[in-house]
């Protein structure tokens, strides 16, 4: 009878033991969740946010005002950086198709977004913004386009975040 006790106890324990571990293990992936999902929509938004700065800035932009330069491309700057931020996340297996079009998305954002600092930086140089002014509208349309595809897969993630 003795034998049969110990027999359970243990049986117990270890019970108690893989439900402790099955836990902590789910605990840490809703916590890497929340942290991927929160990013997302923080990164997400301040682009939002930088775009609406960054066409104030356009509308503005003279290539003989070194101000107007700088400030145009510190914004361009800041949204490379978002851009960058979204490409090194790590998403769990949950996330993974939204995050690699999110991905996808940013890559071809920050593709962009480097296209028409050159263009500024150029126009700097030569003090001519003709080269700019032609070719940003395309570039920009596309932009937009694809800055509207991150707020879509930005939504989704916290829709499905929420709901799972």
């Amino acid at each position: 009878m003795n034998v049969m006790k110990r027999r359970n106890v243990i049986a117990l324990i270890l019970s108690l033991l893989t439900i402790f571990v099955i836990t902590g293990c789910s605990a840490e992936g809703i916590k890497r969740n929340d942290k991927y999902v929160a990013s997302v929509k923080s990164l997400v938004n301040d682009v939002v946010n930088l775009n609406r700065v960054f066409n104030e800035q356009d509308k503005d932009f003279n290539c003989h005002d070194p101000e107007s330069i700088e400030k145009i491309t510190e914004t361009m700057d800041t949204l490379s950086q978002r851009f960058d931020s979204i490409l090194k996340l790590q998403a769990e297996n949950e996330f993974r198709e939204y995050d690699q079009q999110l991905k996808n998305e940013a890559k071809q954002a920050l593709q962009i977004i480097t296209q028409l600092r050159t263009l500024v930086k150029y126009s700097e140089t030569k003090l001519d913004d003709k080269l700019y002014q032609n070719e940003k509208e395309e570039l920009i349309e596309t932009y937009k386009v694809v800055c509207g595809y991150m707020r879509e897969i930005s939504s989704e993630v916290q829709t499905y975040w929420r709901n799972a």
